[in-house]
């Protein structure tokens, strides 16, 4: 009697793994080489720039030189899992992306009842050494220099809006671009985030571990 509920007890715990290993086994057989036009066509237009994106494209760059069905397989399921993994990356960062930082229309910044002429030095010194050379950056130090010679507070103040505005959008055309740049990896060390890379730290670019 024991060893029969114990058989039962083992077909029970047994059977979700079996059918998990069954289907995992499915879903790999069903990569094919008759699959690389397509996968080629997703990797280069449906990921966006990344770690896991190079991976992928490393991987069906070998199944495209592949001299064997075995191997152009083994290679897109490599194409697959990076792939995944990209796109994965690409949710989280989206899900961790705050509304707030995207910038405010000019009429909302003229209406904030937070912004006074009493905070021109300090925008001052915030626009000429935290922002970066660029249109946004350019438009904000015209009317900075529009706020400085307003001849009334109320002026003052509505410069300082457009200040704040141009401000914030050069900040995020900032924060754009590092989030396009190559990242390194195994094959790329000297880019941001390789283990010979020796600049500033790059947004979005973790350090590669070898071991």
């Amino acid at each position: 009697m024991r060893l029969a509920f114990a058989a039962l007890a083992a077909g029970v715990i047994l059977a979700p793994a079996l059918a998990h290993a069954q289907a995992q086994a499915q879903s790999q057989s069903q990569i094919s080489c008759a699959q690389l036009p397509k996968a080629a066509d997703f990797v280069n237009t449906k990921l966006k720039p990344g770690p896991n994106t190079d991976a992928a494209k490393r991987h069906l760059e070998a199944a495209q030189h592949a001299t064997s069905d075995q191997q152009c397989v083994a290679e897109l399921r490599k194409v697959d899992y990076y792939a995944k993994r990209s796109m994965a990356a690409d949710r989280r960062a989206a899900a961790k992306a705050p509304a707030a930082s995207q910038p405010q229309s000019p009429s909302t910044a003229q209406a904030q009842p937070q912004i006074s002429c009493a905070q021109l030095p300090k925008a001052a010194a915030f626009v000429n050494t935290k922002l970066k050379p660029g249109p946004n950056t350019d438009a904000a130090k015209q009317h900075l220099a529009a706020a400085q010679n307003a001849t009334s507070d109320q002026q003052c103040a509505a410069e300082l809006g457009q200040v704040d505005y141009y401000a914030k959008r050069s900040l995020a055309a900032d924060q754009h671009a590092a989030r396009h740049v190559p990242c390194g990896d195994v094959l790329h060390p000297t880019r941001p985030g390789g283990v010979d890379y020796h600049g500033p730290p790059v947004p979005g670019c973790l350090p590669v571990r070898l071991w």
